[in-house]
């Protein structure tokens, strides 16, 4: 709320009403619950054990209790002559003549000063009127953001690597952020694709084997002007999106769909298209990686855009593309259970079969658990791989 002075108007910000009654019903039940919890199980003594899990429930117990003070007490102060944070355990405060600007994400507006003498503040998205803020520090304070977006597209207009003329240059850069546009559109919707309804399936697999590659291509095809990355910073367009989804939504498919008889196999083909595809990925975005600013973030997002797809991709060729005629086992079953969390996973307990000379779990659909019990039979498809990564199914 603002305060007015004769000389100066104060604008203190706590946390948002909604948020404060929200934090205010659900956090005293969950400081209890940590508090109490280890007493509940200390009836029968305490060992080791007991005593390490007592110390985590009690350490998250007091976390709770700090974020419950921080909420009722933590204040962002803004002034003509600083800006000031004022919480539980610590003050921070900048003067206006150090401030540089402020940066924004989804989350924060972080508040930037001229040097490291000064700290850095940081407003969360909970704070009291979080848009009238904005709009403060807009009136006074450069976005460093959009500085930086105009400064990094003037040096891209000047860049003669990148073409012959201005006008040139302005053109590459139109036409890369409008390819950008459209192969990160489809990606979204392949990975949807791939995720929620993959029909017909092969087709599906077919377009999260091929849009990472197609990316790439776009990537080498105007080297310089596309990031592999995302940054809000940046004047040049990003295939993060075409780079990463589509691999991670194959990855997820292999791992619902496919059960490999043993990993080993894989190995090569992870080696080999990984440090293709890697190297490719990291010829393309040189011009990142020499930048000692951002170069880690660079290479760790190309790694995280790598490794889902060099696992995902020979793994549903392999099995989705399948051409020879399977080994059939009739197997026993000697029991059932499954594992729930953000998924359910559902297991039979199977007797000795093939390659597996002990009783093994294997991964079935939600149908075919519900349909068999314990001393059933079910059969088992062993496959040897279109790439020689052998694999199997379960049917009744």
């Amino acid at each position: 709320m603002p305060l007015s002075t004769a000389t100066n108007t104060v604008h203190s910000y706590g946390t948002a009403k909604g948020w404060r009654i929200f934090i205010y019903v659900f956090v005293p039940p969950l400081i209890l619950l940590f508090l109490g919890a280890p007493l509940l199980f200390a009836d029968k003594g305490w060992n080791a054990g007991l005593v390490a899990l007592s110390g985590v429930f009690w350490a998250m117990g007091l976390f709770f209790i700090y974020g419950l003070y921080e909420t009722h007490k933590a204040r962002h102060i803004l002034t003509e002559h600083s800006i000031r944070y004022e919480g539980a355990l610590r003050r921070k405060e900048i003067p206006r003549t150090a401030i540089r600007g402020y940066r924004l994400d989804d989350k924060y507006t972080y508040i930037v000063p001229v040097s490291k003498e000064y700290p850095s503040i940081r407003i969360g998205y909970t704070s009291e009127n979080y848009a009238g803020i904005q709009q403060w520090l807009a009136v006074r304070f450069p976005n460093l953001d959009v500085q930086q977006r105009e400064q990094e597209a003037q040096q891209i207009l000047q860049d003669e690597t990148l073409g012959r003329t201005a006008p040139e240059r302005e053109e590459k850069l139109t036409q890369a952020r409008q390819l950008c546009r459209v192969l990160n559109t489809l990606a979204w919707a392949v990975a949807a694709w791939l995720l929620f309804y993959p029909t017909p399936y092969e087709w599906a697999l077919q377009a999260g084997l091929t849009l990472p590659p197609l990316a790439l291509a776009a990537l080498l095809w105007h080297q310089g002007l596309i990031r592999p990355d995302e940054r809000n910073d940046s004047a040049y367009p990003s295939l993060l999106p075409a780079l990463f989804s589509p691999p991670l939504a194959l990855l997820l498919r292999d791992l619902f769909d496919f059960e490999l008889l043993e990993v080993t196999p894989v190995w090569p083909w992870i080696a080999a298209i990984g440090g293709l595809f890697g190297g490719l990925l990291a010829y393309g975005s040189w011009r990142f990686i020499k930048d000692p600013n951002g170069r880690w973030g660079v290479v760790g997002m190309l790694t995280f855009c790598v490794l889902p797809y060099a696992y995902a991709a020979p793994v549903a060729y392999n099995c989705a593309f399948e051409e020879a005629r399977p080994q059939v086992y009739r197997v026993p079953v000697r029991g059932k259970h499954y594992s729930s969390g953000k998924t359910t996973t559902y297991y039979l307990e199977v007797g000795a079969w093939g390659p597996r000379a002990t009783p093994d779990d294997v991964t079935v659909t939600e149908e075919i658990y519900n349909q068999t019990m314990p001393g059933d039979s079910v059969r088992i498809h062993q496959f040897p791989g279109r790439l020689g990564i052998p694999w199997f199914t379960v049917s009744r």
